[in-house]
């Protein structure tokens, strides 16, 4: 097959359209990938079914700030300028994305979701679907899917979830205020969004399946949660599970006391974390594991299909207790293309140290 050069930027499918490598996935991994592979002389083309950074803008509440600091989640060599010297925002981060592709000139379509995968290593065939349903097919020698674990969130799986007080995400927080607001989860999510909440003068009720939040909270927000509390400023109701949600109330157990305890509310957060989709590994015919994980070499990334790669947080499936992050997977680029250029792929270095308090 002969390819031919991929695309500018936003101009979307074209009948025919070839390139080598075709990444799936604008996120940072994805990114990093394509400019590694850009710079190694492929003619890629990325696809995303959102846009640059989607999973970040889109479960990102405002002035989020990362856990890894700046220079740990800088890509392809591209300094990550912090005028507060601290974290990075998403909405700081996003701005990155867009310069990293922009000064690569990579060539991305938005809005492309991949529907069906045919054909095998040199001849794949890979049909996009846009947002008015119209289809296109691009043919590529490889693929690799950097399409991360965090597609949708979780359910908890009791009457009342599809109740339209019910949300899965914070966003501005301003839209709480004065309200009398359930957080549903102790994790890093939860703990924050009850934390902003607080701040724009919400009422609020944490509900965790444990006694205490998980200790891999963010070490600065913790503390701060933990105290408020103890004070009584934000209600405390651990460790207990949902059993119902209702239009005013919801009914909380307690797995201490085996005992049930009706909550009033006027709404709902769920932040019980989210599950990759494992569609798009299906259609690609890539092996998942009993758990549906995606089964990866990972000195390699490569798949059980050949022609077929999996990188970033992608290949750890849906994470339970993450353990798998944009800064421990910078190798996966370089890996790619050490396998497709049939050098020896970098060696696997040893996780780095995250800070705990």
């Amino acid at each position: 097959m002969e390819y031919g050069s991929a695309p500018n930027p936003g101009l979307g499918p074209s009948p025919g359209q070839r390139c080598e490598i075709l990444v799936v996935g604008a996120g940072p991994i994805g990114i990093e990938t394509a400019v590694a592979l850009q710079a190694d002389g492929r003619d890629v083309l990325v696809v995303d079914q959102g846009n640059v950074g989607a999973t970040i803008s889109r479960t990102f509440p405002p002035q989020t700030r990362f856990f890894s600091s700046p220079e740990r989640i800088a890509l392809a060599g591209e300094p990550m300028p912090v005028l507060s010297q601290e974290r990075v925002t998403g909405e700081e981060y996003l701005a990155y994305l867009r310069s990293v592709v922009s000064k690569h000139q990579l060539p991305i379509w938005a809005y492309q979701k991949v529907t069906a995968v045919a054909g095998e290593l040199g001849q794949f065939r890979v049909t996009l679907t846009d947002r008015s349903g119209s289809t296109a097919t691009v043919e590529c020698g490889s693929i690799v899917l950097a399409t991360g674990g965090t597609d949708r969130s979780r359910r908890l799986g009791v009457p009342g979830e599809d109740l339209p007080l019910v949300a899965t995400g914070l966003g501005d927080p301003h839209r709480f205020f004065g309200r009398r607001i359930l957080v549903v989860g102790g994790r890093n999510s939860a703990a924050e969004s009850a934390l902003r909440l607080y701040r724009v003068g919400a009422d609020v009720t944490i509900s965790y399946r444990h006694p205490k939040l998980n200790d891999r909270v963010k070490y600065w927000i913790r503390p701060e949660v933990e105290t408020l509390m103890i004070e009584g400023e934000i209600q405390r109701q651990m460790p207990t599970i949902v059993q119902e949600i209702r239009t005013d109330t919801v009914a909380l157990l307690n797995l201490e006391s085996h005992t049930t305890v009706d909550i009033p509310v006027d709404d709902v957060l769920l932040q019980i974390g989210f599950e990759q989709d494992t569609t798009i590994l299906t259609l690609s015919g890539v092996q998942l594991d009993a758990s549906h994980h995606p089964i990866v070499d990972e000195e390699t990334m490569a798949t059980s299909v050949p022609g077929i790669f999996v990188v970033g947080t992608a290949r750890a499936g849906t994470q339970n207790d993450f353990g798998v992050f944009i800064e421990s997977c910078h190798r996966d680029a370089a890996a790619v293309v050490a396998q497709l250029s049939g050098r020896k792929p970098p060696p696997i270095l040893p996780p780095r140290i995250r800070p705990e308090q």
